[in-house]
């Protein structure tokens, strides 16, 4: 016999409803974090692959190095040389004239002609000869060297070379007309059209082309000058300064809101129930009035020269956010039952003494969400610091905002990165927080 379970009407239509409120919940939770899940993976690619009309979900290579340049920085050569050799395991070679360019690997490429190289990720593997000079900023320079060896994560030449021999495990062609290319083509194997490949083969080009290599070993002999520089690195310092300002304001903000939060709650004074609410809707909903208190706090401060100071910025950044975290706190606040307040008094305690040992501990959750509020504000601020500081005193924002200066020339995979570490101490402050923002602290505190 078989037995087939039914189950009520009622049941199957709760069933298909909070499947379908499930699948709603999931598509728009996908929508949200869809922006986030593409700067990660914008992110995770190399500088310069920036998406055209095609979204990659999931990339082809995936790689650290924009996370390692924004924090650690690389060196960056540039070298000027008539004989050299690079070793590499890829390259290319496009023609100045856009008549064919050349995919390599495991190639060598050889030359004598006077050029330009720039060597990202660039290391001194040896040496020979030439006079050392240094200038600012750990710049080292070194002219007129008899033999030098670099390796690089990349190498490129500034504008076309000439005069080149290469060999190769692996060559492949791709032209616009075969007729035009000054190559010999009788020894490649047509691939597909307008592709000719070969193997282990060596060519001579002498109209030469723009090399770009990867993972190379870079040997020039009688090079004219090198030239080498650290690149990136700085976020690291940028991060301290906002870390550094966003915890002052932090720490203010907790000394100023407390103490008043407390003060509207607990005591009876002369218009206890309308200053915070006047004074909130003043500084939160002034408008224009904004725009006037910028120009009179910038002139103030020139007047007191208090301009490019990080330490002034957190005493800014609390003061305006004292009235709403004051509301906000003071509303946490009213909702601890006074008969702990009445049994420290009871026991002899004085005011500071509730706020420290009893307020204190009842209040965490909601002294959290002000931390949060405070150090988002002070993080974040982007108007106040690039106004006030200097460029030697910018917070990571003004940095950030300064990269957007030229949208051409920009790196949108190392923008996406530096979002992304942007955002991080936000992400962890609400970690370390989500405990006490949760927890009911004041249930069973009392006992009727």
């Amino acid at each position: 016999m078989k037995f087939k379970i039914k189950f009520p009407q009622k049941r199957k239509d709760e069933v298909i409803k909070s499947l379908i409120a499930t699948l709603l919940a999931l598509i728009v939770l996908a929508l949200l974090l869809f922006p986030v899940y593409y700067m990660v993976i914008l992110s995770l690619k190399p500088s310069g692959a920036l998406a055209t009309t095609e979204i990659d979900l999931i990339p082809d290579k995936i790689t650290l190095s924009n996370y390692k340049d924004l924090l650690f920085g690389h060196m960056e050569g540039l070298i000027k040389t008539t004989n050299f050799e690079i070793n590499a395991k890829s390259g290319t070679i496009k023609d100045s004239l856009n008549r064919y360019q050349i995919v390599l690997e495991d190639v060598i490429i050889t030359g004598s002609y006077s050029s330009r190289f720039t060597l990202i990720d660039a290391s001194i593997l040896e040496r020979k000869g030439g006079e050392e000079r240094s200038e600012k900023d750990d710049v080292q320079i070194i002219v007129g060297g008899e033999y030098i060896k670099l390796k690089a994560g990349k190498i490129e030449s500034v504008g076309a070379v000439k005069n080149l021999k290469i060999f190769a495990k692996r060559i492949a062609i791709t032209v616009e007309n075969p007729k035009e290319v000054p190559i010999d083509l009788s020894k490649f194997t047509k691939i597909s059209e307008n592709t000719y490949e070969a193997r282990n083969i060596e060519i001579t080009l002498k109209d030469g082309g723009i090399i770009t290599t990867e993972d190379g070993v870079f040997s020039a002999r009688n090079f004219a000058f090198i030239r080498l520089a650290k690149v990136g690195g700085e976020v690291l310092d940028y991060m301290k300064r906002s870390l550094l300002i966003a915890s002052l304001t932090v720490i203010l903000t907790l000394l100023f809101v407390i103490p008043s939060a407390y003060a509207f709650s607990r005591l009876k004074f002369f218009g206890r129930e309308h200053v915070l609410y006047f004074y909130l809707m003043f500084t939160q909903v002034a408008g224009g009035l904004g725009i006037a208190g910028l120009v009179a706090l910038y002139g103030m401060l020139v007047k007191l020269h208090l301009t490019n100071n990080i330490f002034v910025l957190p005493v800014i950044y609390a003061a305006g956010g004292v009235p709403f975290n004051t509301w906000l706190l003071k509303s946490y606040l009213d909702s601890i039952p006074p008969d702990f307040d009445e049994a420290a008094l009871v026991d002899g305690a004085g005011y500071l003494q509730i706020i420290r040992h009893v307020l204190i501990p009842l209040a965490l959750p909601g002294i959290a969400t002000v931390a949060i509020f405070a150090f988002i504000g002070g993080w974040t601020e982007l108007i106040l610091a690039n106004l006030l500081l200097n460029q030697e005193n910018y917070p990571l924002t003004v940095w950030l905002y300064t990269m957007l200066a030229n949208l051409r020339s920009i790196s949108w995979n190392q923008f996406a990165a530096a979002a992304l570490i942007f955002a991080l101490p936000v992400f962890i402050m609400f970690l370390l927080a989500q405990n006490y923002v949760r927890s009911g602290l004041t249930l069973g505190g009392l006992k009727e």
